[in-house]
C-alpha cells in the first residue's frame, strides 16, 4: 500500500512538471542585455567626448512612443558619431551591439509594451535635455525598467 502511494505521488508530480508552462522571459530583459553589450562596446571604442544626445527621461505617458522613437534615432546618431559602420556580413561586433538594441526596441515597442503607435503632437525628441553618452544609456535603462513594470 505504501508503494502505491509513492507511485501515485511521483506520477502526480511528473504530470504537474510536464504540464507546467516554461518561465517567460520579460521582453525588457532582452533590451537590458543589449544595453549591457552596448556599454561594453562603448567602453571598447573611442567615441568623442563632445557627443550630446537627446535623452528622454521623466516621460509623459502620452509621449511614450515618441520617446522610444527618439531613443532609436539617437542610437543611430551615436553609432555614426562613434564611427561604427554597418557591416552587411554581421561580422562587426560593435555594429551588432547597436543594431541588436535598435531591433529589440522596435520589436518590443510594437509587440510587448502596448505603447500607442502615435504620441501627442507636442512630443518631440528636442523636448528632452541633451546629455552625454553615459547618461543617455543610463536613461534608456531606467526607461526600460519603467516600461517593464507597466
Amino acid at each position: 500500500m505504501f508503494a502505491l502511494h509513492w507511485i501515485c505521488a511521483l506520477t502526480l508530480a511528473l504530470v504537474i512538471c510536464l504540464s507546467a508552462q516554461p518561465v517567460k522571459r520579460n521582453a525588457g530583459n532582452y533590451i537590458l542585455d543589449d544595453l549591457k553589450e552596448l556599454n561594453e562596446t562603448l567602453q571598447k571604442i573611442q567615441c568623442p567626448d563632445s557627443i550630446r544626445l537627446y535623452s528622454p527621461s521623466d516621460i509623459r505617458e502620452d509621449c511614450m512612443s515618441s520617446a522610444v522613437n527618439c531613443i532609436i534615432s539617437e542610437l543611430s546618431v551615436l553609432k555614426d558619431e562613434c564611427g561604427i559602420k554597418d557591416n552587411d556580413n554581421n561580422e562587426d561586433e560593435d555594429a551588432a551591439a547597436f543594431d541588436n538594441l535598435i531591433y529589440d526596441l522596435n520589436q518590443t515597442l510594437l509587440k510587448k509594451w502596448n505603447i500607442p503607435a502615435i504620441s501627442s503632437q507636442d512630443c518631440s525628441c528636442e523636448m528632452y535635455d541633451e546629455k552625454d553618452v553615459i547618461q543617455f544609456v543610463d536613461d534608456i535603462e531606467k526607461q526600460v525598467q519603467l516600461l517593464n513594470v507597466m
